[in-house]
């Protein structure tokens, strides 16, 4: 069995108050070298871990989350699943956001070896963003999760859905780190992975044009641009009809990029994060 790595770099987020149920999303691993260990990270937005953006200062609707990894990359069907909680018994987050842009949907969650030392892990890195692909508007990205919580739940791998970059990806759109993208994506996906993948002939970041499969790592998902106002909550909704097209959304979504992803993970102080929280778990 042959399975795409990018298939199991993610994760569905179920977040929960309690033991019920309250929203789901879409989070994947990201894999840091510090000094001479190498740390896992869950990676999601702000609002998949708490119901709101950064910038609303609501309370947030749930106090845990659960999250899959795989046991197996030949049998991705195989999966341990892990239930954390979000806040340690001194009431500090169990998650990191960026100190340079508070407004920034995005939340980073540094795991102990302990919760994955048996499985298979498939992660993303700094280098994936270091591809040599010229991404330009236009340009065809793939976001992969689990829209509406739908998903092969045989085998535990999300789904891949495609659109175009909507913005210039190198400006950042609105003075925040983030570009658009055109693209039919529903709640669930929130805090999936953008990649550019080309197969065959593509440009390089020079103009020049070479042979090749190549992927490049743009950023985190997180929300779609509605008529005046933009749509973060996350929400699990029963009896819906699916396909129903909001006729307030642009169908423009919001991309955070990688670069505040990777300046958050480093900037983070993993001796104080142990001594604040870890070692206040629950």
């Amino acid at each position: 069995m042959e399975v795409d790595p990018i298939s199991l770099y993610t994760t569905p987020i179920f977040l929960s108050k309690g033991d019920k149920l309250v929203s789901q999303g879409t989070g994947f691993f990201y894999a840091h070298q510090d000094a001479n260990l190498q740390i896992l990270y869950l990676v999601t937005n702000f609002h998949v871990l708490t119901g709101s953006s950064p910038s609303e200062n609501k309370p947030p609707i749930g106090d845990n989350i659960a999250f899959q990894f795989h046991l197996s990359e030949i049998e991705p069907g195989k999966i341990k699943t892990v239930r954390f909680p979000l806040f340690a018994k001194n009431g500090k987050p169990v998650w990191i956001t960026s100190s340079s842009y508070p407004e920034v949907d995005l939340a980073v969650i540094p795991l102990v070896t302990s919760l994955y030392q048996d499985c298979k892990i498939n992660y993303v890195s700094a280098e994936w963003a270091k591809g040599n692909l010229k991404v330009r508007p236009t340009t065809n990205v793939t976001l992969v999760g689990y829209p509406y919580g739908f998903y092969d739940k045989k085998n535990a791998l999300p789904i891949w859905k495609t659109g175009s970059v909507a913005s210039e990806p190198k400006m950042d759109f609105d003075g925040k780190p983030l570009f658009l993208i055109d693209v039919s994506a529903f709640p669930g996906m929130s805090g999936s992975p953008v990649f550019a993948i080309s197969y065959g002939m593509y440009e390089t970041e020079e103009g020049n044009t070479t042979v090749g499969g190549i992927r490049k790592f743009l950023g985190i998902y997180a929300s779609m641009q509605m008529v005046g106002k933009e749509k973060y909550l996350e929400e699990i909704v029963h009896g819906v009809r699916l396909g129903i097209v909001d006729s307030e959304s642009l169908e423009i979504g919001h991309v955070w990029k990688a670069d505040i992803i990777l300046e958050t993970v480093k900037s983070i102080n993993v001796q104080k994060y142990q001594e604040e929280v870890l070692k206040n778990l629950v």
